[in-house]
């Protein structure tokens, strides 16, 4: 999700006994992700505990756009691992109900790879309470079991085609699974994740996207890759959000010729070819022979107006962009809601009646992503 473009670094505890020399695991299929015409459109519309969320606020987005299936996506609650990271019933199942009422639909569920939001004291329910949780310790396999008892209940509701962010914007220094100074425990930790989650039965249509958001780097991203068999999709999290001079936010008064210069500016400077832009992240998962996504996507107005605001064009040149087949864009997920660090919704939301802050992007993304079909 959208947070301050920085990073909070940290001490960095040694390494180097983390990693066996030989790692094994079933390949990424090669197969998994066949040519499209059209990527697949996916939204965020609050989860499933949200009583304005879930499957009926991501059935009436689909409404509003006039498509007959719109992927959904999901977090599961990063508090406790048990019945929220492990995957509880009450979000699994919700999910599981929704996917088989129409063809063409699909899980993108975000997965904390530890738990507590804000720091690394560990969990504050169940066994594991007030434990110390690190990435040095999922490196080493302490934490198996519960991707082991994921993937089962992934199963278990029929949810095991679903894509999986594992540890999404782990570059940022806003989750507990934040890469410091050292980015060699997490891609150990991923590795040991998706092995354990692979070798449950049934769980082989699972799908795991690296996912890192746009925002500055303090090491080389190759660091933080775990392996080429160990992925399956390249994601980037991106706002239409500037902290660079001369783009947002524009001076109180600005004309809309001088608001319309920043935005495109932002755009061609920071959101597409700025320093890990858009352009870098699809280089690299070209060179790593991975499809490309948009997991998180949006218009964005924070409260500290580093956002481009009502943009229309920020939308256009996204739209052509993904429909680019130079940019192998498997899917994109519009974050359509209004979260408390920024205002990112178009749609009218689950019951119609909500109204947007930005109507004229609204009005391009309708016309631009609707009554296409996402088959």
């Amino acid at each position: 999700m959208t947070k301050v473009n920085r990073l909070i670094l940290g001490s960095a505890a040694s390494i180097l006994s983390l990693f066996p020399t030989t790692i094994r695991a079933q390949p990424s299929p090669g197969d998994a992700f066949p040519k499209r015409s059209e990527p697949y459109l996916a939204a965020y519309r609050w989860g499933a505990a949200n009583r304005n969320g879930g499957a009926g606020a991501n059935e009436a987005y689909a409404k509003w756009l006039g498509r007959p299936a719109v992927w959904a996506e999901d977090f599961t609650p990063t508090e406790r691992w048990e019945n929220a990271i492990e995957g509880g019933g009450w979000q699994l199942g919700e999910w599981q109900q929704w996917k088989k009422a129409a063809p063409g639909r699909r899980l993108i569920l975000s997965v904390p790879l530890l738990p507590g939001p804000w720091d690394r004291s560990g969990a504050t329910q169940g066994p594991e309470a007030k434990q110390p949780v690190s990435l040095e310790a999922g490196a080493k396999g302490a934490y198996n079991e519960h991707f082991r008892k994921l993937a089962e209940n992934l199963v278990k509701y029929e949810l095991a085609d679903s894509v999986l962010r594992l540890g999404w914007e782990f570059n940022g220094g806003w989750y507990t699974w934040r890469v410091e100074k050292t980015p060699e425990p997490f891609a150990a930790y991923w590795r040991e994740t998706v092995k354990t989650m692979r070798a449950v039965p049934g769980a082989a249509g699972l799908r795991f996207c690296w996912n890192p958001c746009l925002c500055w780097w303090p090491f080389d991203p190759e660091k933080a890759w775990p392996g080429d068999a160990f992925v399956d999709l390249v994601g980037l999290d991106l706002y239409d959000q500037s902290y660079q001079q001369d783009t947002y936010p524009w001076p109180d008064g600005a004309t809309p010729s001088e608001i319309e210069r920043r935005q495109h500016k932002t755009w061609e400077q920071v959101l597409l070819s700025g320093n890990h832009g858009l352009t870098y992240w699809k280089d690299f998962s070209a060179r790593h022979k991975k499809p490309f996504c948009l997991p998180e996507w949006g218009i964005h107005m924070p409260k500290d107006k580093h956002g481009g605001g009502d943009n229309p064009f920020f939308v256009e040149q996204m739209q052509r962009f993904i429909a680019d087949p130079a940019n192998n864009v498997y899917f994109h997920c519009y974050f359509d809601v209004t979260a408390p660090d920024g205002a990112h919704q178009l749609s009218p939301g689950k019951n119609g009646c909500e109204t947007t802050r930005f109507p004229q992007a609204a009005a391009k993304f309708k016309a631009l992503f609707g009554t296409h079909a996402n088959q």
